[in-house]
């Protein structure tokens, strides 16, 4: 199975709602994989959206034809985009910036 079937994107959580609340709300619809609520890196505190993945992908499709009240608030959901492989260019342009960086490192402890 596709990692990305099933998952949705949920958005407009509150930032009291904890993961376990999301798959509480969830589970009802069937058995939930995964639940992820997404925050700030530097702060730790919810950035307001997260995802659901859904053991089964075909509850996902009945999830978003439903409206849902998570905390108080209406909850948006949405097929969750694909996740993406990294870029072979952005690697081999990392990975050419290391070396040439590197390379240049090394030219300059030479000369001394």
């Amino acid at each position: 199975m596709d990692s990305d079937q099933g998952k949705l994107f949920i958005g407009g959580i509150s930032w009291e709602t904890t993961e376990e609340k999301l798959r509480d709300h969830f589970q009802a619809y069937g058995e939930v994989a995964e639940t992820v609520i997404m925050k700030d890196r530097a702060t730790g505190r919810a950035r307001g959206f997260g995802f659901v993945i859904f053991a089964d992908p075909t509850v996902a499709d009945r999830v978003v034809t439903e409206k849902h009240t998570i905390d108080g608030r209406t909850v948006r959901e949405r097929e969750a985009p694909p996740s993406l492989p990294p870029s072979p260019l952005l690697l081999a342009t990392t990975s050419s910036f290391t070396l040439t960086s590197l390379s240049v490192c090394l030219s300059v402890e030479r000369r001394k």
